[in-house]
């Protein structure tokens, strides 16, 4: 059961991968998504330009789009200050917890907070939101206790804090477990249909 629990639905090498009509063939309307190793690398406060033009892009197709992070302090308001700086009004979620689900609840309500400032009403977001992220022990796990499909993508660095560096271990015999029995999606496979 922990092993399937674990199992992301979608497997990317980038967040490029993901497209608004990627998104919208899917059904999914909004992106719950981490900021460490899948946005930008994680000791950097600089969101890379081909990110940020990948923002504007989904944004500009109608994506919504929450950020959720473990880590928060003068990083993240650097993060968010970049976001701003390039006309991007993206929520963040610091201090977040995941994998608890009050994390991803936190970041459902920040979502649901900014499209009710919109000025055009837009429709709720229930069952429609993908998470994403690049750790399977927080980001996946976290995603599937709260009930939401995840796409788990490729680190962007190997940088990883000390205890990451244990999980992805960890990582890597739960990959081949999943590969094992035949139910790990296969990378970017899904990006087709």
């Amino acid at each position: 059961m922990i092993l399937e629990t674990l199992n992301p639905e979608y497997r990317f090498s980038s967040l490029a991968k993901i497209t608004p009509a990627w998104m919208d063939r899917h059904n999914y309307r909004a992106l719950l998504m981490d900021i460490d190793n899948t946005l930008l690398p994680r000791n950097s406060t600089v969101v890379p330009e081909k990110h940020i033009d990948w923002l504007q892009k989904m944004q500009g197709q109608g994506i919504a789009i929450v950020l959720a992070s473990n880590n928060g302090g003068k990083r993240t308001v650097a993060i968010e200050k970049q976001l701003e700086d390039n006309g991007l009004r993206i929520p963040v979620l610091k201090w977040a917890g995941k994998p608890f689900p009050r994390a991803y609840a936190g970041a459902i309500r920040l979502l649901e907070e900014a499209r009710a400032t919109e000025e055009v009403a837009t429709e709720k977001y229930a069952g429609r939101i993908l998470a994403a992220g690049d750790q399977l022990f927080t980001d996946v796990l976290g995603a599937h206790w709260y009930h939401l499909p995840v796409a788990w993508l490729r680190p962007l660095s190997s940088n990883d804090f000390i205890g990451t560096k244990v999980l992805r271990i960890l990582e890597k015999c739960v990959m081949w477990r999943l590969a094992k029995k035949g139910i790990l999606p296969e990378e970017d496979k899904a990006e087709a249909g």
